[in-house]
């Protein structure tokens, strides 16, 4: 049988189409988990081991200490308004020192922000991304320095904290399994007041971790979580009662707070923004704000010990009561030569030496070499982003060469995938891009699994749409049981799926233009990462669907009220 000419154009687009949009799912299958790996793996080149001499000794010796004893408690997942509203311990020591909010800085995960409350070192300088680091952080940590300096250490927490901080059983330490008991806070306290009369040590860090699980459990809006608050509270007072009269100095923070919902790892107010009380021995009273890498080097000023040698900010000085500036003297020095090795180390890795200081001072260098090397790699990116947006708006003039009315309903089916898949995931769930979503890392398999199907759904409720508009810009049409008109209602599924893979190309290329597939020096904003992999997720499931929408094409047009 000889094939109408007309129709030649529209066989070939759905043969090349289906091949097309399977290699393309291929593609973005395969660039979605190189993508996530490269965060999850990501090897910082600030780190190194052991630290460069001149971040450990910088400067002077440190003053001596402003405060006698120094309780650092880490309220793992405790909300900064819940701080304020269900723990009237706190609320009193903070009422008696100084009250900060801090900033936590991205992934607002566990792992990473236990890092950076010890060391002071941000994930994108600790290298610790995720939950699921496995061996020990290569940053010292407060802990390292007082052991260094002399001073006794008492440390009860998780035992998680044998594996990324290195510590082991000893005096002076209590490693408890949360899965022990459905509290274990009050048996850490327990311990921490027995170990401190047996030792009595200089610094105490005691990590509490019931109330993340009840935040993971029910939500931090909830009744539950309140409670596990305030019965942590409790806790807390019982130390401080305990500690009386030694001259202590307490200060509690949090690693992240908690969506309403449960869950964290994101950007969400509840979740970024965590309570540091500091109050007692050395303290002032104060307000502010603040970032959660300055916590380290705040409790090594208390204490007349150096920052740990990553530490990336410097101590919040108006908590500290004295008017001694020398006080400050070995943290400055450390900052200083913290900023002059991170940009030695950003301006190393084969790009132009950045020139001048920025707005003239330390930190101002540090922004001006990573805005430069970031701008000469977009640079170098930038053809990759053009030749992938070229070819879009190749593939989608082909198509409307070949029949306009099919890449007019492409792109009708493409807008009401949009409808869908965001109705969705924004309206029907509730997710943002955001890292929240997951509540526990126990998710993420589900949870990406989930957006495969709905993207899955979304297109072939896409393909039915440009299906049912393809015969309306016919006076006459016809469907696709007459052999003239059938190469064109089987193309017009690969069709709708090419023009919808190009619209999520066209987002990933920008992404890729501006953060690049590659995590070498910089974690890329995370938010917009997460939109990015998510888009791949999407592009995975909507490529296989060139495989049934023909099918669903043809039946619509077989059946479409119009088609004649």
């Amino acid at each position: 049988m000889k094939w109408p000419n007309a129709s030649v154009g529209m066989w070939i687009v759905f043969v090349v189409g289906v091949v097309v949009c399977l290699l393309l799912a291929k593609g973005a299958s395969s660039l979605a988990l190189y993508s996530w790996n490269q965060v999850v793996d990501y090897k910082s080149p600030y780190v190194s081991t052991p630290a460069p001499a001149e971040l450990i000794s910088a400067g002077p010796a440190p003053e001596p200490a402003v405060a006698h004893r120094v309780v650092l408690i880490i309220v793992d997942g405790l909300r900064d308004d819940v701080s304020r509203s269900a723990m009237p311990t706190v609320q009193t020591l903070r009422a008696h020192g100084a009250d900060f909010t801090l900033a936590v800085p991205q992934p607002s995960l566990s792992y990473p922000n236990w890092t950076t409350i010890l060391t002071g070192a941000s994930p994108q300088i600790s290298g610790v991304t995720t939950n699921w680091y496995t061996s020990r952080e290569p940053a010292p940590t407060l802990i390292d320095v007082a052991r260094s300096a002399g001073d006794r250490v008492v440390v009860a927490g998780p035992t998680d904290f044998s594996k990324l901080f290195g510590i082991k059983p000893a005096k002076g330490v209590s490693l408890r399994d949360p899965s022990e008991s459905d509290y274990v806070s009050g048996m850490l306290i327990d311990d921490t007041l027995r170990l401190s009369q047996e030792t009595s040590p200089a610094l105490i860090v005691v990590h509490l971790p019931d109330l993340d699980t009840a935040g993971h459990d029910f939500g931090g809006a909830s009744p539950k979580y309140q409670e596990v608050a305030t019965q942590i509270d409790t806790d807390i007072g019982r130390l401080v009662l305990g500690m009386q009269g030694t001259s202590t100095t307490f200060v509690i923070t949090a690693d992240h707070g908690h969506t309403d919902s449960g869950g964290h790892g994101g950007w969400e107010p509840s979740v970024l923004h965590v309570p540091a009380v500091f109050s007692g021995d050395g303290i002032r009273p104060a307000k502010g704000t603040g970032d959660l890498q300055q916590i380290a080097p705040t409790v090594a000023v208390l204490l007349g010990l150096r920052d740990p040698a990553f530490a990336e900010a410097q101590a919040i000085r108006s908590v500290v009561a004295t008017n001694n500036q020398a006080v400050f003297a070995s943290d400055q020095a450390h900052h200083l030569a913290f900023d002059s090795e991170y940009v030695d180390v950003t301006n190393g890795h084969g790009t132009s030496q950045q020139d001048g200081m920025g707005d003239g001072t330390p930190d101002g260098a540090v922004a001006a070499a990573r805005q430069g090397r970031l701008a000469a790699e977009r640079w170098s990116r930038l053809p990759l982003a053009v030749v992938i947006w070229i070819a879009v708006i190749a593939v989608a003039a082909a198509i409307g060469m070949v029949s306009w009315r099919a890449l007019v309903s492409a792109f009708a089916g493409s807008a009401a995938y949009y409808v869908v898949y965001g109705g969705l995931f924004f309206v029907i769930h509730g997710y943002h891009w955001s890292l929240s979503a997951f509540n526990t890392e126990t998710y993420v398999k589900t949870f990406m699994n989930w957006r495969l199907g709905e993207a899955g759904i979304a297109a072939l409720v896409g393909v039915a749409v440009a299906a049912f508009v393809y015969p309306l810009l016919r006076r006459n049409p016809k469907g696709p049981q007459t052999l003239e008109y059938l190469s064109g209602y089987l193309a017009l599924g690969p069709a709708t799926i090419l023009v919808l893979l190009g619209t999520l190309w066209t987002q990933v290329a920008w992404y890729l233009w501006q953060w690049g597939a590659d995590v070498v020096w910089m974690l890329p904003d995370l938010r917009l990462a997460f939109k990015y992999d998510l888009d791949l997720v999407q592009m995975s499931a909507i490529g296989v669907c060139a495989l049934f929408a023909p099918l669903v094409t043809y039946l619509i047009g077989r059946y479409h009220p119009k088609v004649m």
